[in-house]
């Protein structure tokens, strides 16, 4: 009993120094401006396009194409293969093939998960590179910019990335690994890409009905 009491008390510790270093830091104002900047941005981006595909071009036919001609399973894989080695391909494919079942937050959220352990595999690629010296000093010049605002900002700028789509999660993990930032911390910090997952597919599979808001436009 008194080990686990000694447990809790160091992690509250733990999480009132981080805390005390954030505020000193900035960070969550760096955080609410740059979340705000970034939802802004990205409704300005999305609005144009779910318009273009609602009254400009018909999706449907790539859309069935990808449905009726690739498994799950092989969808998954490359999902998780994409989500690991630098997200090469835009999560928002995979979040609109999720509306094909009759269940897609329960797909919404294996995905989270699947980019959540993509990441962890990202993670352990920053550190395989890291004891490269030549690979490592080429990936640093080519990361320069994730690995700044890793050191500025840590966690927030983890959070930030698994939130919003302007940063890929899985080059941004290799940044973090790289400046040895902390796994156990990479670990809690990027569960919020689950919760990216998720809400995104609120909008994008019309859970919330957006086809009345956008209706109204």
């Amino acid at each position: 009993m008194e080990k686990k009491d000694s447990f809790f008390k160091r992690l509250l510790y733990s999480l009132k120094g981080h805390h005390e270093s954030n505020v000193e830091r900035g960070v969550y104002g760096y955080m609410w401006w740059s979340g705000l900047k970034i939802i802004i941005l990205w409704f300005i981006i999305f609005i144009p396009i779910v318009l273009i595909a609602k009254y400009l071009i018909d999706l449907n036919p790539f859309f069935k194409y990808i449905f009726n001609n690739f498994s799950d399973a092989f969808v998954f894989i490359v999902f998780f293969a994409s989500e690991s080695f630098l997200g090469l391909i835009p999560p928002d494919f995979f979040i609109i093939w999720t509306s094909k079942f009759n269940s897609p937050l329960l797909f919404l959220t294996i995905l989270g998960i699947l980019s959540y352990l993509g990441g962890v595999v990202s993670y352990w690629i920053g550190y395989w590179l890291s004891t490269r010296p030549k690979i490592k000093a080429y990936t640093e010049r080519v990361l320069e910019k994730y690995i700044i605002m890793v050191r500025k900002w840590g966690g927030a700028f983890i959070i930030i990335s698994a939130l919003f789509p302007f940063s890929p999660l899985s080059m941004v993990v290799i940044a973090v690994s790289m400046f040895k930032y902390p796994f156990k911390y990479y670990l809690l910090f990027g569960i919020s890409r689950i919760v990216r997952f998720i809400v995104q597919g609120v909008f994008y599979l019309n859970i919330l009905n957006m086809n009345d808001f956008f209706s109204l436009l």
